[in-house]
């Protein structure tokens, strides 16, 4: 079947319009991408060209965004999967590495060259990063590059596991299969055999996979067909106490089938490790199990792992978890898998969104490495740390259900009739009831009758000042409320809850930028070296050392701190003997990671201002307190220290 000559970021972009059933923004598409508006503009523009001989197209809507509409929407969804792209880095690297784990000899660079048509320099370029993205992580596969001869260490579980990652990322959960690649050396019709057959089996028994699970052992089973066909084998497991009779027993029908279907025998190493993953991987109902006696579900390690972590948070934060039952077993559940080795978990999409969402959460979540390797020998990947700081929102979520007493003290100010009002208020309540205690329904003219002073926040829907009491915020809204209004709401309630989990430093980022380490208009275009300038300031002073460097370079490498344009924050992640920024400026913004920062902030907290980081992040990461367009133009001490003067 014909292909469309699209780029990797375009056919993501052209996936993301089809699976899309409203209109989204260019700036939306843009963050999702971690582009630019312009570059989604000229991307829609090559698309369209490739989409509309057949019958499709994505329409623009000015200042409202952009929709897909197609004669026959499986066929564009068809055509924007294939096998071998060469068209970017991402294509050539992911050919590269199928190609090395399906050799049964090395590679020749000179042919790879050909197969991809790139220079020599280019291949060196590719091998590098299919180097950084699988030797320096997960699986930790070996390339051997000798001679202009390359191939991959020979370990069947390593090369499995690095062929189920190239196949499970970007599934397409809408249908069936990659939604940018083919099938490549896997067979669509045997898959889509043990697709059917599979959940077959796990329902007989009562057994629930997650969705990311199920794609995974499905894809797991396929490559475990395909491979043995080519003569490679798992080696030989010396015998395993079965303790999972379900598991086993599915293990054992499943196993019927696919030999009887596909005519062959599957040795006792290759069973075993799909019955590990089966029993390993099954869903427990949280109702079946009980926070108050876990020793009675979960391994005495496991246990200790969640105490030691949930200390951690409570010594550095001072944040208190003990109250949260369902929280307690979910983290255990959390860790009982992190102790699986194999244990899948699928990358989120918008790492970016997410981090810039749950900037708390990661940051608690973080705490979780030491202890990781503690315990487990290993830090967690970055997908593991986003999970745990899903489950963190959570858990926040419920110290507010818990703390009714911090609810923000709410007046509705209307310009209507009482019976606009009382809508707002169930509105409001509908919406953000955890949150906001409506104590007043007023009319605007409130202001020269009603006392302020034991209110936090007014609602009004004129742009007029009610409230008297300077302590009192002002967020206007519509009446009825439009989609906007509880964005905004949103917004401004998760910077009050960051001041009530954090509560107020004793400093205010002027005092600190008026008192940082500065570097003005550098010229520097890698990020570490520029992370390494700004960390000689507090260890030329003793304020930090050369490991806390290493524990900030590692953290940037897992979880970058850059999700947005303009400015960038970061921290050392130890404790640190004073409180104190480094600020740099750049002549010219850089690209780090994908986003074009001019200013780079680090800082040191000591413990006694640790709650001091959520204040930061949240300002360096508010539309509202920190605008792109403003920042990102900002060169000198004297621009941005009057630019965060009022905050």
């Amino acid at each position: 079947m014909k292909s469309l000559n699209l780029t990797l970021r375009q056919r993501k972009l052209l996936h993301i319009m089809q699976n899309h059933h409203t209109l989204i923004t260019g700036q939306e598409l843009a963050k999702q991408l971690q582009v630019s508006p312009r570059t989604i503009r000229t991307d829609v523009t090559e698309i369209n060209r490739n989409i509309r001989p057949f019958h499709a197209e994505i329409h623009s809507v000015r200042s409202k965004g952009y929709y897909f509409t197609a004669e026959d929407s499986l066929l564009i969804q068809q055509l924007n999967q294939i096998d071998n792209a060469f068209l970017t880095k991402e294509d050539r690297v992911r050919y590269l590495t199928i190609r090395l784990c399906l050799a049964d000899e090395p590679l020749n660079a000179y042919d790879l060259e050909d197969e991809v048509f790139v220079s020599h320099t280019t291949l060196e370029h590719d091998i590098h990063q299919l180097k950084m993205q699988y030797m320096l992580a997960e699986p930790y596969i070996t390339l051997n590059y000798s001679k202009d001869f390359l191939s991959f260490e020979r370990d069947e579980f390593k090369i499995r596991r690095l062929l189920l990652l190239l196949f499970h990322n970007d599934w397409n959960y809408q249908t069936r299969g990659n939604a940018y690649y083919g099938y490549n050396f896997l067979d669509q019709e045997n898959l889509s055999y043990i697709m059917k057959s599979l959940p077959v089996h796990l329902k007989q028994y009562n057994i629930v996979l997650d969705d990311p699970t199920l794609v995974a052992l499905n894809l797991e089973i396929a490559i475990m067909y395909h491979r043995i066909l080519d003569g490679h084998y798992l080696p030989p497991q010396p015998e395993i106490k079965i303790t999972d009779q379900k598991a086993f027993a599915v293990t054992e029908d499943l196993f019927l089938v696919l030999e009887e279907h596909f005519e062959c025998s599957f040795p006792a190493s290759e069973r075993f490790q799909i019955y590990r993953q089966i029993s390993s991987s099954s869903i427990v109902a949280l109702e079946d199990l009980d926070s108050k006696n876990p020793k009675n579900f979960f391994e005495p390690d496991t246990i200790e792992i969640a105490h030691v972590y949930l200390q951690e948070i409570k010594k550095r934060f001072s944040i208190d978890f003990s109250g949260d039952d369902d929280f307690y077993i979910t983290l255990l559940l959390f860790i009982r898998d992190l102790k699986i080795d194999d244990r899948f978990y699928n990358a989120q999409k918008n790492t970016d969104s997410i981090h810039e969402q749950l900037l708390d959460e990661v940051e608690i979540a973080y705490l979780f490495q030491d202890v990781a390797l503690r315990y487990l020998g290993r830090y967690i990947t970055r997908s593991e740390l986003q999970y745990l700081a899903c489950m963190l929102a959570g858990a926040l979520e419920f110290l507010f259900y818990t703390h009714p007493e911090r609810k923000i003290r709410t007046a509705v100010c209307c310009h209507l009739n009482p019976a606009a009002y009382w809508m707002l208020k169930r509105q409001v309540l509908g919406a953000f009831d955890k949150y906001l205690n409506i104590v007043a329904l007023l009319p605007i003219n409130a202001q020269h009758f009603y006392d302020f002073s034991s209110v936090d926040l007014v609602l009004t829907t004129v742009q007029k000042n009610i409230a008297t009491n300077a302590a009192c915020d002002m967020v206007r809204i519509s009446s009825p409320l439009l989609p906007e209004d509880y964005l905004t709401l949103s917004a401004y309630i998760t910077q009050k809850r960051t001041e009530f989990f954090y509560p107020q430093s004793s400093y205010t980022l002027y005092e600190l930028l008026a008192n940082a380490y500065w570097h003005e208009k550098e010229r520097f275009d890698k990020p570490f070296d520029i992370i390494e300038t700004l960390a000689q300031d507090f260890i030329r002073d003793g304020i930090a050392d050369e490991l806390q460097l290493q524990a900030l370079l590692k953290k940037e490498a897992l979880i970058s701190a850059a999700t947005r344009p303009g400015i960038l924050f970061l921290y050392f992640p130890d404790i640190t003997r004073e409180t104190k920024l480094s600020v740099m400026t750049l002549e010219h913004r850089i690209k780090w990671k994908s986003h074009k920062i001019r200013t780079i902030i680090l800082g040191s907290l000591k413990k006694a201002d640790i709650s001091l980081l959520f204040r930061l992040n949240h300002i360096f990461h508010s539309d509202r307190l920190c605008r792109v367009e403003e920042v990102k133009m900002l060169k000198t001490r004297e621009e941005l220290c009057e630019y965060f003067k009022a905050i």
